[in-house]
């Protein structure tokens, strides 16, 4: 049977997908989504990953665990679970494990537990801009030192420049600027052509979102915040959460938006604001320039004119028409990814992965964090009894005949009469 488990990483969520013979590739949901918030709960034998834990965290629970790749840099922190100490790094493996398992149970049906299938299991890990290298090798030293093998990192950017280039969306003959927005970050990578790696990058705070999606998730917080004086929360954290769901509002925009926002402790609240406050605080906004420089230096770096480059806007937030508009005063190529490239990229990723076969060769094991049984050596056959020797055959025993019984012919016919019985008494 054929099947994998892709993870996208990202330093907020983790987000699963799977293929299997009966679906090519599809969302794997434990819940109700297959996007994760990266918060664990650890208190006993009682380990929960996700949404829930993030609500004890925000409650101050002293066994809940966030900002993971924060709490990760004190190699002192630790945690208890089955009565052993671990170190923290290795939430992120139990939480992961947990996705894996209810995969088995509840898509292949499988009876056994994880523990049978870690060595073979198809798992590939997709990073995010946001993670930096020695993040990567962090996770992928965990899955290995717990006896994963079968273990690959997924080139998303390469597969989905092939994707653009089949649909003519790209020339083969131009570089490729690629921006992405996450957490009011804009990440720029810089790619010479679509085969090569990474040439050059940038990361600019504060500037991963259209001006009017930023705008407009900082009204909708003080909104909240005026009608719930008593919330303490850091107001840079729930703009930056609050984005991708602006980006989504403005769409379909409204003289009058409203409805009810998700803060980053998972708590809902209604908002109400006014499409022309948005637009009178537009007007005021004047920081293009920093994206602008960024660029340039990177085309300069690589000695390119603007008309040699195309540029593509890889996350929502940025996928606005205001914010490509704004770049294209000055460069000749911008485009927005679609959902369709994006979702046909995630099809021919999972399509290679099927075509390789399930396996990648990795280098030699480390030491299991967890005790994984080996498994059984293959019996062997006994190896074949040397050839008798003449000399060895034991030579036949002539055993002498009994002579033949011969029956005797009766010549006589005087049978034998029995004695006469007593007399009877009275």
């Amino acid at each position: 049977m054929g099947f994998c488990v892709l993870a996208k990483i990202s330093k907020r969520t983790v987000t699963f997908w799977y293929q299997s013979d009966s679906n090519p590739y599809a969302p794997l949901e434990m819940r109700e989504s297959n996007e994760v918030p990266l918060y664990f709960y650890v208190n006993g034998n009682d380990f929960i990953f996700g949404a829930a834990a993030r609500e004890r965290f925000y409650k101050n629970d002293p066994y809940a665990y966030g900002n993971y790749f924060e709490i990760v840099k004190d190699p002192a922190k630790h945690f208890s679970i089955y009565g052993n100490k671990k170190p923290v790094k290795q939430l992120f493996y139990y939480g992961v494990e947990q996705y894996l398992s209810h995969f088995l149970n509840t898509v292949l049906y499988k009876a056994e537990s994880i523990e049978s299938y870690r060595q073979q299991f198809p798992l590939r890990f997709l990073f995010d801009d946001d993670i930096e290298d020695n993040e990567k090798s962090l996770i992928e030293n965990l899955f290995q030192e717990a006896g994963y093998f079968n273990l690959d990192r997924i080139a998303y950017h390469h597969t989905l420049f092939n994707i653009l280039t089949q649909k003519q969306v790209v020339p083969n003959n131009k570089a490729i600027l690629l921006m992405n927005g996450i957490d009011d970050i804009l990440y720029l990578n810089f790619y010479k052509d679509i085969k090569t790696e990474a040439l050059g990058s940038a990361k600019l705070p504060g500037q991963g979102a259209d001006p009017r999606v930023k705008i407009l998730a900082d009204m909708i917080v003080e909104y909240i915040l005026l009608q719930h004086s008593y919330l303490s929360v850091n107001k840079d954290t729930e703009i930056a959460f609050l984005l991708p769901f602006c980006a989504a509002l403005l769409q379909n925009i409204s003289p009058i938006i409203k409805g009810e926002a998700e803060l980053s402790d998972g708590n809902r609240y209604w908002f109400n604001v006014r499409e022309r406050n948005l637009n009178d605080r537009l007007q005021y906004y004047a920081n293009d320039g920093m994206i602008f420089a960024a660029i340039d230096d990177l085309l300069r770096a690589n000695n390119l004119q603007a008309d040699r480059v195309m540029i593509l806007l890889g996350s929502e937030e940025i996928s606005t028409t205001y914010f490509s508009d704004k770049l294209l005063k000055k460069y000749h190529h911008v485009m927005a990814l679609q959902p369709v490239d994006v979702r046909d990229t995630m099809l021919a990723i999972f399509q290679a992965i099927g075509s390789a076969g399930y396996s990648v060769k990795l280098k030699a094991p480390i030491a299991p964090l967890v005790s994984v049984r080996p498994p059984l050596p293959t019996p062997k056959l006994p190896p074949p009894l040397p050839p008798k020797k003449q000399s060895d055959v034991p030579k036949p025993i002539n055993i002498p005949r009994l002579p033949e019984i011969k029956a005797t012919p009766n010549t006589k016919n005087n049978p034998v009469k029995p004695p006469p019985l007593p007399p009877k008494k009275n």
